[in-house]
């Protein structure tokens, strides 16, 4: 779960520095661009979150069904 924590703090800083960027260039002809870009790392930290999510769900089906008496 750490790494899964690292790489989506480091999903969410390439996606803030995006925004950043095509905040910066808004209104001029580089506009697409940046804001390509951004929705590119809006959609890679909203799949790597979804990884995590069913990592969790996984582990915690799979203690329930462990700790059940057979």
């Amino acid at each position: 779960i750490e790494m899964a924590q690292k790489l989506l703090n480091s999903d969410l800083a390439e996606l803030i520095a995006k925004m950043k960027l095509a905040q910066q260039y808004v209104m001029t002809s580089l506009q697409k661009d940046y804001k390509k870009q951004m929705l590119m790392a809006a959609h890679a930290l909203a799949v790597d979150a979804k990884n995590l999510l069913d990592v969790i769900d996984q582990s915690r089906l799979k203690m329930i069904t462990q700790t059940r008496p057979h």
